[in-house]
């Protein structure tokens, strides 16, 4: 059950929030001050405080600095009255999940269940995105099963987030999540990596080795990036799939292994198999239950919290004392076009943290360029093949960047080694690169 405190100091006012929030799935507390709703709240274990921001005594902001303190995880929403909205815009950015206007309708505060009831704080991810909530709350519901999931979307989407977090909803919680990224190493060691080998089954096979197959008995393994294993590792994959059994190189019998598969790509599986440089019969093991999350710029009422929460975690990380965005920064983060998505967000605050070393963060501390990649209109793109653009994007990045691979792999959210990849690729089929 939902436990929820409300405070208030209104009386009329705090009985009408009781009312609205009553169901049978929320047990609702309610208090008249901050330093009531403290006391409640050290006794007992809420998800969810709906506190008002101007309070005699411990106002809505000082409650919700030592709840955070207290339960980082416990969501806090303020309620703003006529002239304290910009208060509360303030609080939002000092940690506050959301802030509501007085009055309150019963639609604002189903859609406030909605979104701060959902297990996201479990998770690590930050989001109040419908659609992001929505691929959360469908893992949450796949996780008690067994069953494989493919986890797809653009690079720095979240996509291992989704993964542990629904290992951590699992009945297998408890039991070992492994990642493999499969564009992270020589084609030749993949299998290794995979299946493990015995002692001499190749040179400098000193020792028998457990693959992270084996690894993850009774647990999870996710395989990032699984677009880029070789076609050999992917028919020995399948095999373990469908058999429910590993064997190592090198090695003359099978091992059973009990593991719960999630794979993970920023490439067009479907249209890979249909060009034959993907098995169709291993799609469809993996394809069993699918998840597709959404670019950061498709997230935009994320793009400034994101940047808030990495902002205090890097501040926190340093012992600096509390750094705040200007309005100036926070308008540059939002018109960027963000191609390496949350993870080139997080960089991209981490570096701003060190060089504002306490003071607010401006324009200038976040070094963005000013115009990362042309915007390209879907006119551009109908009729072409995922390769072609792909390609395109490839090529005119590097020229944006004057060929710094490193730079160019940052931008579009791919890791080094996959460029270098397409790179060789584009070189067999005698494109000057």
């Amino acid at each position: 059950m939902t436990k929820i405190l409300i405070v208030d100091d209104e009386p009329l006012y705090r009985h009408g929030l009781f009312e609205l929030l009553r169901r049978p799935t929320v047990k609702v507390d309610a208090a008249a001050d901050g330093d009531e709703a403290l006391r409640l709240f050290r006794r007992g274990g809420y998800q969810l405080v709906i506190s008002d921001l101007s309070m005699p005594g411990l106002d809505g902001l000082g409650l919700m600095r030592a709840v955070k303190r207290d339960s980082p995880s416990t969501r806090f929403v303020i309620l703003s009255g006529v002239g304290t909205i910009q208060a509360a815009l303030t609080a939002v950015r000092q940690g506050a999940d959301d802030f509501l206007e007085k009055p309150v309708s019963r639609e604002q505060i189903n859609e406030v269940l909605a979104r701060m009831t959902t297990p996201v704080a479990e998770t690590g991810i930050v989001t109040a995105n419908p659609t992001m909530l929505d691929r959360l709350e469908r893992a949450r519901r796949i996780a008690p099963t067994d069953a494989t999931v493919l986890v797809q979307g653009e690079s720095g989407t979240g996509k291992e987030m989704v993964a542990r977090a629904i290992h951590g909803w699992s009945t297998r919680a408890a039991a070992p999540f492994v990642a493999l990224n499969c564009a992270a190493m020589p084609d030749t060691l993949v299998e290794a990596e995979l299946f493990g080998h015995e002692r001499g089954a190749f040179t400098d096979a000193r020792a028998a080795r457990p693959g992270v197959i084996e690894q993850a008995d009774g647990g999870t393994l996710f395989l990032d990036e699984i677009g880029e294993m070789p076609a050999a590792a992917q028919a020995k994959l399948l095999r373990v799939l469908q058999d429910k059994c590993v064997r190592r190189l090198g090695a003359t019998s099978t091992q059973a292994i009990n593991v719960r598969f999630i794979a993970a790509t920023n490439r067009p599986l479907r249209a890979m198999v249909a060009e034959r440089r993907f098995r169709e019969d291993l799609y469809y093991r993996l394809d069993v239950m699918a998840l597709e999350l959404p670019p950061l710029r498709e997230r935009p009422e994320d793009i400034v919290r994101l940047a808030e929460h990495f902002v205090r975690r890097f501040s926190a990380d340093y012992g600096w004392s509390a750094t705040t965005l200007t309005e100036a920064a926070c308008d540059r983060l939002r018109t960027h076009s963000w191609p390496g998505n949350v993870r080139e967000l997080e960089n991209t605050l981490h570096r701003a943290v060190i060089e504002a070393r306490g003071s607010d963060i401006d324009v200038a501390h976040l070094a963005l360029d000013t115009a990362v990649l042309a915007p390209v209109s879907s006119g551009d793109l109908a009729g072409r093949s995922w390769d072609q653009v792909e390609r395109e994007l490839i090529m005119s990045t590097l020229a944006r960047v004057n060929g710094n691979r490193k730079r160019a792999a940052q931008l579009m959210g791919m890791g080094e080694r996959t460029l270098r990849n397409r790179l060789r690729e584009y070189r067999l089929d005698g494109v000057a690169v």
